[in-house]
C-alpha cells in the first residue's frame, strides 16, 4: 500500500528543468492518464539555479523532504508549498540541494516571463495541520495534513504521505487507508 521514498537509483532519470542548471534527478511515482496530473520525487543538486522569471501553466504543490529550496520563499523539510496555476517564480534555487515530492495538476509546461492572465490566488507555504489547500475551480481536490491519520476509505483517488516514515502511496477511491499512521499528508485528486 505505502512504499518507501528511498527508491533505487535505477528508478531515477536525469533531466534539465527548462531554464535551469545543473540537471535534476526525477522519479515519477504516479501519473493520471486523463488529466496528465502527476506526482514525482525531484532531487535538486547543490547549486541548482533557474535565473530569470516564468511560470507553469498548471498548479504545483510540493513538500520538502530534505535540504532547502527557494521558490517564492525559502522552504525547509516538512514545508508544504502550493503554487497556483501561472504563479510567477523568479530566481529559484537550491544552494545546498533538496529533495521534494511534487505534484503538478497537468503537464508541467514552463513559460518564460509574466502570464497573460495572473494567478487566481497567492501561493501558500505552511508547516501546519488541517486543510492546507481547498478544492478550487482550476485545481480540483484538496491537500490536508491529518493529525489523527485516516479512519475510513476516501471517496476520491488520493496520495498519502507519511513524512516521518518516508512512505508514500497512491490510493484509488474506496481503498482501505493505512492503519496507525499519523500524521498523514493527503492529497485528493478531485
Amino acid at each position: 500500500m505505502l512504499q518507501s521514498l528511498d527508491v533505487p537509483d535505477s528508478s531515477w532519470l536525469d533531466l534539465t528543468i527548462p531554464g535551469s542548471q545543473p540537471e535534476v534527478r526525477l522519479c515519477r511515482l504516479h501519473a493520471d492518464p486523463v488529466s496528465k496530473a502527476s506526482v514525482s520525487l525531484v532531487r535538486f543538486p547543490p547549486g541548482w539555479r533557474r535565473p530569470g522569471s516564468g511560470h507553469y501553466l498548471p498548479a504545483e504543490e510540493f513538500v520538502v523532504l530534505e535540504g532547502s529550496i527557494d521558490v517564492v520563499g525559502t522552504h525547509q523539510p516538512g514545508d508544504y508549498v502550493y503554487l497556483p496555476p501561472r504563479t510567477v517564480r523568479a530566481d529559484t534555487r537550491s544552494d545546498g540541494g533538496a529533495l521534494v515530492i511534487a505534484w503538478f495538476s497537468g503537464v508541467p509546461a514552463w513559460v518564460d516571463g509574466e502570464p497573460a492572465v495572473p494567478a487566481a490566488q497567492d501561493p501558500v507555504a505552511l508547516d501546519a495541520r488541517g486543510v492546507l489547500r481547498a478544492d478550487a475551480p482550476e485545481v480540483p481536490g484538496e491537500y490536508a495534513v491529518l493529525a489523527d491519520g485516516l479512519s475510513a476509505p476516501l471517496q476520491h483517488d488520493a496520495d498519502v504521505l507519511d513524512l516521518e516514515a518516508r512512505l508514500w502511496g497512491w490510493l484509488p477511491a474506496g481503498t482501505p487507508p493505512p492503519v496507525g499512521r499519523a500524521p498523514l499528508h493527503v492529497r485528493v485528486w478531485g
